[in-house]
């Protein structure tokens, strides 16, 4: 019984928070978008990264991540890439997708956490250091930006290389 009741669960979309931050086309060369930038994280002292965080970033102003591979499991996950099954889960997945603005050196993107209802909205900021490596120094909810609630990172991006890239097109973005 509990199963049946789980199984038809839909989420209340309209309770999330509404992204902020303005689509807008990138038509510069700060950074390159011809593949994806990986985010290594680490878990705890360890000297090598565990873990790799995908973000694609798109002409249309889209940003496209959060949903990594162990890694040991990069082939496979760019696989998933290739042959579309990525790009089938991440249709449902709200907290994947979100946007991004270039400003000269700066760079800031705006996506869903994922968690409960509702879905909290993160704006991220940082520099971009050259074509294939940007740095995230700080992120903050939209909301608690008056509170100066901020959150000091220092999360590295770095571009591979990668075609095709999956679709941006998404039911979440307009």
């Amino acid at each position: 019984m509990l199963s049946l009741f789980f199984g038809c669960y839909k989420r209340d979309e309209s309770l999330d928070d509404k992204l902020t931050l303005k689509r807008v086309g990138y038509n510069g060369n700060e950074l390159r978008i011809d593949g994806y930038y990986r985010h290594y994280v680490y878990v705890g002292k360890e000297p090598s990264p565990r873990y790799v965080i995908p973000y694609i970033l798109y002409r249309n102003g889209i940003i496209f991540g959060e949903d990594g591979a162990s890694i040991d499991r990069i082939v496979e996950m760019e696989e998933q890439f290739r042959n579309g099954t990525y790009a089938i889960r991440a249709a449902e997945r709200k907290w994947q997708w979100g946007v991004f603005q270039i400003n000269g050196n700066q760079i800031k993107y705006e996506k869903w956490a994922p968690g409960e209802t509702p879905f909290y909205d993160f704006t991220y900021e940082g520099m971009i250091l050259n074509d294939t490596t940007f740095v995230i120094n700080k992120y903050y909810r939209m909301r608690d930006v008056q509170n100066k609630a901020q959150t000091e990172v220092y999360w590295e991006y770095h571009f591979k290389q990668f075609s095709p890239k999956p679709d941006s097109t998404n039911r979440f973005i307009p």
